[in-house]
């Protein structure tokens, strides 16, 4: 005779996709008292019972799972909590899907020396802050929220401009390497060490962009802070591991605002000239593409843009294939680079304002406008395949997206921080502190921690604060 004993039966509890066989009768009475309570018992009575069903590990999982979802805060409080704290693996699992947004808090705040707006970066693996204020370049514990150390390095200390017109700071990715732009020099530091590994002389100031491979960084020069001539200053290609120039690329005036972008074959540059066309800062654009070995160009664009098409600053997609300009009528214009073509013309804000309104998320394929309806500040999200409205947020820039594209953080004119959920467009939770409008804003890959930036945007509020916020 076969023995079934071991066998699922009608009234056995499933965890997580597996079964789970009480030791006794004692337990599933147990089980059953908890989810009672869990049905109908009072806030603190939920929680209670919470406590309890912790005690029961594996088999009282699911009931904790359902209770991330509760209607009351203070027991999904107390579900994440205790997940928390469990050594259940199953547990674990649950915990990277689940991002407890509404409980997030400022863990740590540090506060500009001066009402300049606060420059920062963060490395790759999302342990270092450095920020740059007042003529110190700062490095930062992003876990623990304590100053490692001031870096030994000279920057502008300028009280009436702001500071990330002079300096530029980032860290190259996935190492310990610092690159700070000021002064005529890119400064190469080892945060770990505090040490200046080499220096690369070039232009003052300046844009960079890295290529990981052969680990080397394009410096784009600007003008000198009294030089308001079309003097040319060169791109210049170096190679960090030997401090080396690869090559110089000609033809580019410092009197025009710019950008760059590697193209991920990492064969060639495109770099963004905008020219002034008015008083009124609008812009012509001309994109060029520069072969990184040789310094030739390789292809020139005019975007084509009509005299009525007054156009602010435009945006370029990290891979340097996608452009997108922002016109004084609202329009949002989405073009292709490599067939010079517009896919896309968005029509949705009433008003956009904004030096720089658009940002992209080329991974999911979306675009984010900020701008204004009915005086209202709105985000709107726009699916860049279908070439489609996604979500009408109320909301202000900038923003930053998750990299899994599942919400999206913004933040701007109303001092408050807003996390949404992207495919619903719902609001998961405000995060207030600031004083000040934010002027920058990021989430880390694991949406777990959120970093922002504020500047003074009022003669009554003094913020100039960079604010870490998680749980």
């Amino acid at each position: 005779m076969v023995d079934n004993s071991q066998e699922p039966k009608e009234h056995d509890i499933s965890l997580c996709g597996h079964s789970k066989f009480p030791a006794d009768g004692v337990v599933l009475g147990e089980l059953e008292r908890i989810n009672q309570l869990m049905a109908y018992g009072r806030i603190e009575q939920k929680v209670d019972a919470l406590l309890d069903a912790f005690e029961y590990g594996q088999a009282a999982l699911e009931i904790i799972i359902h209770s991330l979802h509760d209607s009351s805060r203070e027991v999904r409080e107390a579900a994440y909590f205790l997940f928390q704290e469990s050594t259940e693996l199953s547990a674990k699992e649950v915990l990277q899907e689940y991002i407890p947004y509404e409980f997030f808090k400022c863990l740590h705040a540090w506060n500009g020396e001066t009402v300049m707006s606060l420059c920062f970066s963060i490395s790759s693996d999302w342990k270092t802050l450095v920020s740059v204020d007042n003529g110190k370049c700062n490095l930062w514990d992003l876990i623990t929220g304590q100053l490692i150390r001031t870096l030994d390095i000279d920057l502008p200390n300028d009280d009436v401009d702001d500071v990330t017109d002079y300096v530029n700071i980032a860290f190259i990715p996935d190492t310990q390497t610092l690159l700070i732009a000021s002064e005529g020099i890119v400064s190469v530091l080892d945060i770990q060490t505090n040490e200046i590994i080499r220096t690369l002389k070039g232009n003052y100031a300046g844009s960079f962009a890295t290529n990981l491979l052969n680990k080397t960084t394009i410096y784009l020069g600007r003008r000198d802070r009294d030089d308001y001539s079309d003097s040319e200053h060169p791109v210049q290609v170096w190679n960090l591991q030997t401090g080396q120039l690869v090559s110089t690329i000609y033809g580019h005036n410092t009197g025009e605002e710019s950008d760059l972008i590697i193209n991920p074959s990492e064969q060639y540059i495109t770099i963004m000239y905008c020219h002034f066309k008015d008083a009124h800062g609008f812009y012509d654009i001309v994109l060029k593409m520069w072969d990184l070995q040789t310094g030739e160009r390789i292809d020139t664009f005019n975007v084509p843009l009509s005299k009525s098409d007054k156009t602010f600053f435009p945006t370029l997609s990290e891979d340097g294939k996608t452009l997108v300009t922002c016109s004084v009528d609202a329009s949002i214009k989405v073009w292709n680079l490599q067939t010079k073509k517009i896919i896309h013309i968005f029509q949705g804000h009433r008003l956009i304002h904004g030096h720089q309104p658009i940002f992209l998320n080329p991974q999911a394929n979306i675009l984010a406008s900020g701008g204004q309806d009915n005086r209202i500040n709105t985000i709107i999200l726009w699916d860049l395949i279908r070439g489609e409205k996604i979500h009408t947020l109320q909301g202000s820039a900038p923003v930053a997206f998750s990299t899994d594209a599942k919400v999206i953080v913004s933040g701007g004119a109303d001092n408050t921080i807003i996390v949404w959920d992207l495919q619903t467009g719902e609001k998961l939770c405000i995060l207030e502190g600031h004083s000040s409008r934010i002027v920058d804003i990021a989430i880390s890959p694991d949406g777990q921690t959120i970093v922002s930036s504020s500047d003074v945007s009022s003669y009554f509020a003094n913020d100039a604060t960079i604010k870490v916020w998680g749980v």
